[in-house]
């Protein structure tokens, strides 16, 4: 199983990846929100400050008027009093004096209530004419410009100047005055720098974080899976009486492994009745296969038989050898499935069994012309049941002998390689096809080749070889290529004294 193909990995990168995009969204929609109530904070401010800029200057306007009919009046007086009639010019420039006095005393109240603000305000005041009456100190030399200026109503907008950049500006007019409220962006900016700052740092860790945590709770989710997948891995056919550990949670995973258990409960009764049928039909088969034998080997040794009668007995007595041996291997593989104990384990000299195979099989190849050959022999001990190897490698020559052509060749090696004995049996045959290799070790499995006649057989050697080679604890390979042959490694451990 590969990495990115654990569901541990892919809940751990979906988990991820749902974190990330939930982060995204919550920092995209967090960063709009935080801009969006700053720039409410700040218009409301620019419009309060606007506000207060006209109930400032409009009644000062109104005022203004008043005084200068004041100094009339007052003039008036003063002429009564006198006898002496002021010129025009004199009225002209009191009154010039008058109106600059309160001028200046607008300015000078404007300039206290502009140093008194603790906000970076710009404030511009222009009149009808868009003459400059005044402006904040914090504006220099610069000069708000804008057009579209509303009459009565406040409107705000961010405009550009350049020795400013960007500001956040609120204009108005009345019948007096333009007034011209402002204030930079720069600390807006800021924060929202600050804030994107902040994300950028904190999401990849809460991404780290999660890639961790959700790996941890993933694990502990899936542990039990992994113990279940153990504990699987070793129920085979051989001790189906073996279950999956419980869970006593009534969660999926419990209700998954009360299933499993129920289903092999259910297999192990299924294998249970086809052994016992093999066995019964095995041990029932045997006796009377075994008086047919019997009776047509005295019918054979008769010398008043015809040559066709004779004929007839022989292929009977061939077909009954063929089927007792299908009984003896059934039998056999009945036992390995029960577990029942078949093998006697002791130290024997594997090489002797070898040579005693050779000498077999040159007496299996002569009718069909084949060389047997023997390459290096060295002197191998194994632990094991001599019977039951000398009918592993019996099954493998057989085999050889069967589907090796006339004038063919088999060849024996035995050597040592890490601790184990490794046997060679190779033959110049047929071959095996490369979508048979994978099932010919199979019980009953035969290729379509060996169907014919000529290469009839059960489809159980190869099943009892691999089964004794596993029971000594070793391997059995093969390597073909078609109309080449084929090579059978026999891989056995060693016995302790001959390594």
């Amino acid at each position: 199983m590969t990495f990115f193909h654990s569901i541990r990995t892919r809940l751990t990168l979906w988990y991820t990846a749902w974190l990330g995009a939930t982060l995204l969204a919550f920092g995209a929609i967090s960063y709009f929100v935080t801009r969006q109530v700053l720039i409410e904070n700040l218009d409301r401010s620019l419009h309060s400050e606007v506000k207060w800029v006209n109930e400032f200057i409009e009644p000062k306007a109104k005022k203004v008027r008043l005084k200068r009919a004041a100094v009339r009046e007052l003039q008036e007086l003063k002429k009564s009093a006198s006898t002496s009639t002021p010129t025009e010019a004199e009225l002209k420039a009191t009154e010039e004096e008058l109106k600059a006095a309160e001028e200046r005393a607008e300015v000078d109240e404007m300039w206290n209530h502009t140093l008194l603000t603790p906000r970076r305000h710009f404030i511009q005041i222009l009149d009808r004419n868009n003459d400059l009456l005044y402006k904040s100190p914090n504006l220099a030399k610069s000069q708000i410009t804008f057009d579209d200026i509303p009459y009565g109503n406040v409107h705000v907008e961010t405009v550009q100047i350049p020795e400013l950049q960007f500001l956040r500006l609120a204009v108005m007019q009345n019948d007096y005055v333009k007034i011209f409220v402002a204030f930079p962006l720069e600390p807006v900016t800021e924060v929202l720098d600050s804030l994107f700052a902040n994300f950028a740092i904190i999401a990849p860790i809460a991404l780290l974080l999660s890639i961790i945590g959700g790996w941890f709770l993933a694990h502990k989710s899936l542990k039990p899976v992994d113990a279940l997948t153990r504990a699987a891995r070793e129920i085979t056919a051989q001790n189906l009486s073996r279950r999956l550990p419980a869970y006593n949670v009534d969660d999926e995973i419990g209700r998954l492994t009360a299933q499993f258990n129920d289903m092999i409960g259910r297999l192990q009764a299924s294998f249970s009745q086809v052994r016992q049928f093999s066995a019964d039909a095995s041990h029932e088969l045997r006796t009377p296969l075994t008086i047919m034998r019997g009776e047509i080997e005295v019918a054979l040794r008769g010398q008043k038989l015809n040559e066709q009668t004779r004929t007839l007995l022989e292929s009977i007595h061939d077909e009954l050898v063929r089927l007792s041996n299908i009984v003896e291997s059934l039998m056999s593989l009945v036992k390995s499935d029960s577990g029942t104990p078949v093998f006697n384990f002791q130290e024997i000299s594997l090489t002797q069994i070898i040579e005693q195979i050779v000498t077999d099989a040159r007496l299996l190849a002569e009718r069909k012309s084949i060389s047997v050959t023997v390459g290096p022999l060295d002197q191998i001990s194994v632990n094991g049941d001599a019977t039951r190897l000398r009918q592993l490698f019996l099954n493998l020559v057989d085999n050889a002998v069967k589907y090796t052509p006339q004038n063919g060749s088999i060849g024996f090696s035995v050597h040592r390689n890490n601790g184990n004995a490794v046997i060679r049996v190779q033959d110049t045959g047929m071959g095996i096809r490369r979508k048979d290799l994978g099932k010919i070790f199979d019980r009953f499995y035969r290729g379509d080749h060996t169907r014919d006649g000529e290469h009839s057989g059960s489809g159980l050697g190869l099943s009892i070889a691999k089964w004794i080679v596993e029971s000594h604890h070793g391997t059995i390979e093969v390597t073909s290529r078609e109309r080449k042959g084929s090579t059978f490694t026999v891989t056995l451990p060693l016995a302790t004294n001959n390594h």
